[in-house]
């Protein structure tokens, strides 16, 4: 695979080092075409356009439940997983004392709905506490198992943590949930177009992802999966046009309908949309399977291999992301402390005078760096990122 032909396909600056896709993707030029053409279309008249780009936005759904393993009908589009995790869990029946149990490792944003449905509903929040670099998948599994309880209506779970890139067994979290008459709804920010996906094979029966990230997709598209069972206890938390006063219907096939579109369909109808965005989704779908879902994870994984062996080779940088030996628990993104970096802004330090985009910053114990090494990214900028440290550590 000549991986330096797809970097130069997309919009990246050629004197960008771009180490942060954990953050926001990269547009590919397809991509970004397509979206800008779907823009020029869209407004040379947005009333007349609208329901053509809805339709087109179906197809795009189609494709991103394909890419996804999860049938079309069981997907709504959101703006971001954020968005989604809010359907997910304020968007279900709640009584006092029920409990939520999630990690002690949950990205802010989402730990911050789960504290809104704690103090809305009288719940309780439990959390499993997890070590920050497992070495097994079953040391995750029995973290949770030790604290679910017959109360335990609701797992909540990041699939990928964002701190350290941790990846977590959801399906096998899944069947715990279930084991014990709890759902499970995850967060996958980090997953879509980091690593393959089965949605509708995982047993999860909700599950809310970025597209803007690892797939690529233009900024503000989201999903959220619901299995059909999921469906028929997930309510509106916005109510627009998606809604019917008469309640919902049956298609043959049993699958709950509002009007003559699917359930999910019509809980992402909040009004106006970015459609051209939805569209162009299905053209970042496509460039990713014209790669290969497994090529870009096994790609990832070489650069990521090549990171470490760089800085573990020093004395000064401690990796938090599980080894790769522990298997199924790190891919493309790893987080580091590093030591004798006296800056106080790492992060704008990296960009201002190297060009290298990463997140970056001070904590109690030295500084903090995750870094992404997506399938445009190269030896080369991991030997520049590494070139960069070494100068700041010699002028601390």
């Amino acid at each position: 695979m000549d991986w330096s032909q797809w970097r130069s396909q997309h919009m990246l600056g050629a004197d960008e080092i771009y180490l942060n896709t954990g953050s926001f993707g990269s547009l590919h030029r397809r991509t970004f075409d397509d979206y800008v053409e779907g823009l020029r279309e869209f407004e040379r008249n947005p009333t007349m356009h609208h329901p053509i780009f809805w339709d087109r936005a179906d197809d795009a759904r189609r494709r991103l439940g394909h890419f996804l393993g999860s049938p079309a009908e069981d997907l709504a589009f959101t703006s971001n997983v954020t968005v989604s995790m809010n359907m997910a869990i304020l968007g279900l029946d709640w009584n006092e004392g029920d409990e939520i149990l999630a990690s002690d490792h949950e990205y802010t944003a989402i730990d911050n709905c789960i504290h809104h449905a704690e103090v809305r509903h009288k719940l309780v929040v439990r959390r499993a506490v997890l070590p920050t670099s497992p070495t097994s998948p079953q040391q995750i599994i029995d973290a949770f198992a030790a604290q679910i309880t017959p109360r335990t209506r609701l797992l909540s779970v990041c699939h990928i943590f964002s701190g350290t890139g941790t990846i977590v067994p959801v399906t096998e979290l899944a069947a715990l949930a279930h084991e014990h008459g709890a759902m499970i709804a995850v967060d996958g920010a980090h997953a879509p177009g980091h690593i393959p996906l089965a949605l509708a094979a995982s047993g999860c029966d909700l599950y809310g992802g970025n597209c803007h990230k690892w797939l690529c997709s233009p900024k503000g598209v989201g999903f959220l999966y619901a299995s059909p069972e999921a469906q028929e206890r997930l309510h509106h938390i916005v109510v627009g046009h998606g809604y019917r006063k008469e309640g919902t219907t049956r298609a043959e096939d049993g699958r709950m309908l509002i009007g003559d579109r699917p359930y999910m369909w019509c809980l992402d109808q909040w009004g106006s949309r970015d459609l051209p965005s939805l569209v162009a989704t299905a053209t970042a779908v496509d460039v990713q399977e014209q790669i290969g879902q497994q090529a870009i994870a096994a790609r990832g994984r070489e650069l990521t291999t090549y990171l470490r062996q760089r800085l573990e080779a020093t004395d000064w940088a401690t990796c938090l992301t599980s080894a790769p030996g522990a298997e199924g628990l790190t891919n493309s993104l790893t987080a580091w402390m590093l030591r004798g970096i006296d800056v106080d802004d790492l992060r704008a330090q990296l960009h201002e005078r190297f060009h290298i985009t990463t997140p970056a910053g001070r904590r109690d114990d030295g500084q903090w760096m995750r870094v992404s090494t997506h399938y445009y990214n190269d030896t080369a900028e991991i030997d520049a990122l590494l070139n960069a440290l070494e100068q700041l550590r010699a002028e601390a």
